[in-house]
């Protein structure tokens, strides 16, 4: 019989894969070990992982906006303030675990008010669908969206309702591009702008501060810029003491640009304000996640995991490149995953 707890004694990162039509099964990917670890875990079921700090997860339900935070080593629970009954939450962060002082929950929530009641009746999480249009962001929005997202923030325990505030009033955009938490602050890469912007919600004033980090958009490699499918995240570093902030940029090519290709790696340099181009992370390894956007870093000294390569998933598929060598290797670890919908997310506990 298949355990109900994750299996502690797995070596990290993991990657999470969730599907059955409630994602009530999930399967536990060890990449240092090679090896997954199938469980039936009730608090996972009907859920999503939207965001994590070390063992606390962030779940949402996939039937509703109802959101709380989940601690898979103690089973302890923290419920959060309500949010807009029909709303969808396009971003989620986290940006420390519920007993840091430096706590905080950032959403970015567009209210759907009008939803079309018999579209509720069939509930199937597609997460591939949600990234269908994610590079369109020269062309998409070119009229004004009458119904633009807004921020929401809360530090558990302490806030009884979230505070909100308008994106547009803040940054000009209401178009966040991609964003990640390094150390315990909120980092976004504009899509407009291209500006890489510290946010510091105040939970007392209810407000959201913004800082310019940098207003230089990252260089590309000009030989890849007519590939007109890739993706990019920002990662922070899951070692405290590297202190990196990482640009990933993937691109696609082959039939219908559904082939990784290439990627570049830059980090940002805080005191020069400005990215750099790297060919080199040394002894640590990238994991991104195509379907959910995600990702995070782990140091490869004393693990089995390969260094100066970024592991990426695709449907069911693991990737690896090397950015040294510029080879690429295509593995299925988990066969037993069926090809409708798995939903993958990479966990480095701490």
């Amino acid at each position: 019989m298949e355990s109900a707890q994750p299996p502690y004694s797995a070596q990290h990162p993991w990657l999470v894969i969730c599907f059955g039509g409630e994602l009530e099964n999930q399967t536990f990917f060890s990449v240092s070990e090679d090896r997954y670890y199938m469980r039936h875990i009730p608090e996972l079921k009907e859920k999503i992982i939207r965001a994590y700090a070390d063992e606390w997860l962030l779940l949402e339900s996939i039937y509703s906006s109802d959101c709380y935070l989940w601690n898979l080593i103690s089973n302890d629970k923290i419920h959060l303030p309500p949010l807009p009954t029909e709303c969808e939450i396009m971003m989620c962060l986290l940006s420390a675990p519920p007993h840091d002082p430096e706590c905080q929950i950032l959403f970015l929530i567009k209210e759907t008010e009008n939803v079309d009641e018999d579209e509720d009746e069939d509930v199937d999480v597609d997460v591939d669908d949600e990234n269908d249009d994610e590079n369109d962001e020269d062309d998409d929005e070119t009229d004004e969206d009458v119904n633009p997202p807004t921020l929401y923030f809360c530090k558990p325990g302490y806030n009884e309702e979230f505070h909100k505030q308008d994106v547009q009033s803040i940054i000009g955009d209401w178009r966040l591009g991609i964003w990640t938490v390094f150390k315990r602050k909120f980092y976004i890469l504009t899509c407009k702008t291209h500006a890489l912007l510290c946010l510091d919600p105040d939970n007392d004033s209810g407000r959201i501060t913004v800082t310019l980090m940098a207003n230089e958009f990252p260089i590309m490699f000009g030989g890849y810029l007519d590939m007109n499918r890739y993706e990019k995240y920002i990662i922070q570093s899951s070692n405290a003491s590297d202190d990196m902030l990482f640009y990933v940029h993937l691109y696609f090519n082959g039939k219908d640009h559904a082939m990784p290709y290439h990627f570049q790696v830059l980090k940002f340099d805080f005191e020069k304000k400005m990215w750099i181009e790297t060919e080199s992370i040394g002894e640590i390894a990238i994991f991104v996640s195509y379907s959910t956007r995600t990702g995070t870093t782990c140091s490869t000294r004393g693990t089995n995991l390969n260094g100066e390569s970024i592991y990426f998933t695709d449907g069911r598929y693991l990737y690896v490149y090397n950015l040294i060598t510029h080879s690429i290797s295509l593995s299925l670890p988990c066969p037993h995953v069926p090809k409708k919908n798995p939903y993958m997310h990479w966990l480095t506990l701490n």
